[in-house]
């Protein structure tokens, strides 16, 4: 009963480790392009509770990002990839969101590298 368990945990934390490499790929990507940014991964997969259609939620981060949304979020897609999901926030937005509790989607969080 254990092998298949074992093979099954072992192949699940392998997607997992496929996902935050693919998640650390962006951030990199996202620093090429804007300089100085943070980036967050949140949701499923940061969790571990992610399946098998489940995408790579994002927040940036970035005093570099487009002033305007549509901008922004323009940017943000063209640097995707893969399954990446990706918002964005000017710092000063982001200080004001966790101001007024609303950055709660990051309990459990990864900042990425």
């Amino acid at each position: 009963m254990a092998g298949p368990l074992a093979k099954a945990l072992t192949e699940r934390q392998r997607a997992r480790e496929a996902l935050l490499e693919e998640a650390r790929a962006y951030a990199q990507r996202v620093r090429e392009a804007l300089g100085e940014a943070e980036v967050y991964l949140f949701g499923s997969v940061a969790r571990g509770d992610f399946n098998l259609e489940s995408d790579l939620d994002l927040l940036v981060v970035s005093p570099a990002l487009p002033q305007d949304p549509l901008e922004r979020a323009r940017l943000l897609f063209a640097l995707r990839q893969g399954r990446e999901e990706p918002r964005g926030l000017l710092p000063e937005e982001f200080t004001r969101l966790k101001a007024k509790g609303g950055a709660w989607f990051l309990e459990g969080a990864l900042k990425l590298r």
